[in-house]
């Protein structure tokens, strides 16, 4: 792994883990509740809007070029 890539691994962990310790301290019901998996929900909306902006964040990371790459081929998954 470059050491890019070390940078970008380094800055995802801490966001990872501080967005732990948030929910823990605000709201530790998440883990149990699991109302996104319920079909046409808000919460599921939110959760899938939420994964939307960590893709998008992590894809910004890499770089311009992955990023435009990953525009240009549509929004299908």
């Amino acid at each position: 792994m470059g050491l890019e890539n070390q940078k970008i691994v380094g800055r995802l962990g801490k966001r990872r883990d501080k967005l732990k310790r948030w929910l823990a301290d605000e709201a530790p019901y998440v883990a149990a509740d699991q109302k996104h998996l319920n079909a046409s929900t808000p919460e599921q909306a939110y959760w899938h809007h939420g994964y939307y902006a960590a893709l998008s964040d992590v894809l910004q990371m890499l770089g311009p070029d992955i990023n435009q790459r990953s525009r240009s081929k549509g929004t299908s998954s």
